[in-house]
Parts: C-alpha cells; structure tokens; sequence
C-alpha cells in the first residue's frame, strides 16, 4: 500500500492507493482503448460508409445511428483521459517510491 500525504488549506490527509488495484485498473484501460482502436472504431466507420443509412425505407429510422456513433466515440475519450490519471498516478507513485516502481513494473510486466 502506498502512501502518499496532502497538504493544504485543511488538516494534512493520507491517501492510501494499493498498487495492484492501479496496475490493474492500468490494464483494463489499456484493454478497453484497443477494443476501441482495433473493433468499435473500424464497426463505426463501417456503419457510416452504409448506404441503408442514408437512403431508403430505414432512414426515418436511422436518423439516431450517426449521433449515438458519435456518442460512442466520445467514450473513447473519456477512457482515454482516465487512462492518462492512472498513469500519471502510476509515474507519481514510480517517483515516490523505487520499492512499489519495482512491483509496478513487474506487475505491468514491462
């Protein structure tokens, strides 16, 4: 368990950030922006370049297609920047402590 102490206006606080729990939350995002860059991403071009989305019976319909991909892409950047404060969390840890930087890194496997 890391510790890491605040200062500030306030009393001083100590947060408590376990590194496995952060290695592991750190390869869930990793997985989660390849399942966007190499499936979710290529299906919604896909979706865009049908035509039965543009002409047709179904347009009516279909009109919500482009908004909700559009949407789904906005996920992917949200992922992304919670990935960015884990890892920033993670190099803050690695600078305040060559022990846990070790476990970490075993624990990425890097």
């Amino acid at each position: 368990m890391a510790q890491q102490t605040m200062g500030g206006a306030g009393a001083a606080s100590t947060i408590d950030i376990n590194p496995d729990e952060m290695t592991h939350i750190a390869k869930e995002l990793l997985a989660i922006a390849n399942e966007f860059e190499g499936v979710i991403k290529p299906a919604v071009c896909q979706l865009k370049a049908n035509k039965y989305l543009t002409k047709g019976k179904a347009k009516k319909a279909m009109d919500k297609v482009p908004k909700a991909n559009e949407r789904v892409m906005e996920l992917q950047d949200q992922y992304n920047m919670a990935s960015s404060v884990v890892f920033d969390i993670l190099q803050t840890m690695v600078d305040a402590d060559r022990d846990i930087a070790e476990k970490i890194i075993a624990a990425l496997e890097v």
